[in-house]
């Protein structure tokens, strides 16, 4: 009997372990990416001589307009401008500008491409040259902005001289946007 179990034995298959394990995976998902452009400059339009000032308000149609894209979801957006002293003209002539007043605007812009007129909201960019807006000023408890487009007016006062020459003015304003 000892002897004809020995075949079985033999002939056996050897036991095979098995192992269930799992693992992890893992994606980080990008922010939309940021892209600015200028919209429209700031246009003091056509100034008759004798006239003593013009005055451009933010968010009119001749406001300076900057719109970025890439907004939504985020917490904030930081605006600073380097502005002009003077329109520089034809033969070295100037004309002096003037931003201390509620010249900057800002508002984020809607689905159908307009400005949220809730979130609208001006400021004066001399006596705060950085301002920091958050999506809370307009809509107390809102964490991120719900719009994706967002935009950035400018206005301000040009005073020609009684005598100005004659011809085209220029000057170049700088826009810093730093979205968080």
């Amino acid at each position: 009997m000892a002897l004809a179990g020995l075949p079985f034995l033999a002939w056996s298959t050897p036991v095979q372990g098995q192992i269930t394990a799992g693992m992890s995976s893992l994606a980080t998902i990008l922010a939309a990416p940021l892209s600015g452009a200028g919209v429209r400059a700031l246009r003091f339009g056509v100034i008759v001589p004798g006239t003593t000032s013009v005055t451009v308000l933010p968010n009119s149609p001749s406001g300076g307009e900057f719109r970025i894209t890439g907004v939504k979801n985020r917490k904030s957006v930081d605006i600073s401008f380097t502005l002009p002293t003077q329109l520089t003209g034809p033969a070295g002539a100037s004309i002096p500008l003037n931003f201390n007043g509620n010249y900057a605007g800002l508002c984020e812009v809607d689905t159908t491409n307009a400005c949220d007129a809730a979130s609208f909201f001006s400021w004066n960019p001399v006596t705060t040259p950085s301002y920091r807006d958050q999506p809370t000023r307009y809509k107390p408890g809102r964490k991120v902005y719900a719009y994706d487009a967002y935009s950035v007016y400018l206005g301000g006062v040009a005073s020609p001289a009684a005598n100005q020459r004659q011809g085209t003015y220029t000057a170049s304003i700088g826009v810093l946007l730093v979205v968080n």
